[in-house]
């Protein structure tokens, strides 16, 4: 609220004639999605991650223009929580729809398998519950035929964690590797995670998650 404040007013006018977000247009992204498959080529698989940003109106419209481009998936096209909204778009679209990292607990993602509002399941085992909860929801997407491809954008222990779950299960599909500078994923271990030349990593045979802390990273990182 801004009362009866001119300086406010002014100042929300000034924002609003000034602002810099948002200003990219639909035609923009699909320009940019043109390019990036024409640099990768057919065969490479590219997904795109919506963040929860589109109406389920507009998703089914992006996603209809995105087809040519052969999408391996639309990643959270629309908000959690409208799960009516989600199960529309995946039904209109020919592309798979992926989701949702914020999505939290067994019976969260009961709502979104069983009303068909995710082709591709991807818990966040730092959210969604643990390894005992995300092997439920994994239980629960094979029963449906979907496969899992966790969300893991965090610490290398959470990267490891998630490594683990996604090799016990038997639809595991592929696990996202953040490739942002990230100093609590690059830094935090003794023996960095690596990916091979062919995109695979080898899990270790080391008890528990198989990972030492680099205890001077713990205390460079630390908060007070």
């Amino acid at each position: 609220k801004i009362g009866r404040n001119p300086s406010t007013q002014t100042h929300l006018r000034h924002l609003v004639d000034h602002a810099a977000l948002c200003e990219v247009e639909p035609e923009e992204d699909i320009a940019r999605v043109a390019a990036v498959r024409r640099a990768l080529g057919p065969q490479a698989k590219l997904m795109v991650d919506v963040n929860c940003a589109w109406s389920p109106s507009f998703a089914i419209e992006m996603g209809r223009a995105l087809e040519p481009y052969k999408l391996y998936w639309i990643e959270e096209p629309v908000a959690t929580d409208d799960i009516d909204g989600s199960a529309r778009v995946a039904d209109a679209l020919a592309t798979p729809i992926a989701g949702y990292e914020t999505e939290i607990g067994l019976y969260g993602f009961r709502e979104l398998i069983t009303r068909g509002a995710v082709d591709i399941v991807q818990p966040d085992i730092a959210w969604a519950g643990g390894f005992s909860e995300c092997r439920r929801i994994a239980a629960l997407a094979q029963a449906h035929h979907l496969m899992v491809a966790p969300h893991a954008f965090a610490s290398a222990v959470t990267l490891a964690a998630s490594l683990h779950f996604i090799a016990s299960i038997p639809n595991g599909l592929v696990l996202e590797f953040d490739q942002n500078p990230n100093a609590l994923r690059d830094e935090l271990l003794k023996e960095p995670i690596h990916i091979d030349s062919d995109g695979m990593i080898r899990l270790t045979e080391r008890p528990g998650l198989g990972i030492e802390l680099d205890r001077g990273a713990v205390e460079r990182y630390r908060a007070e």
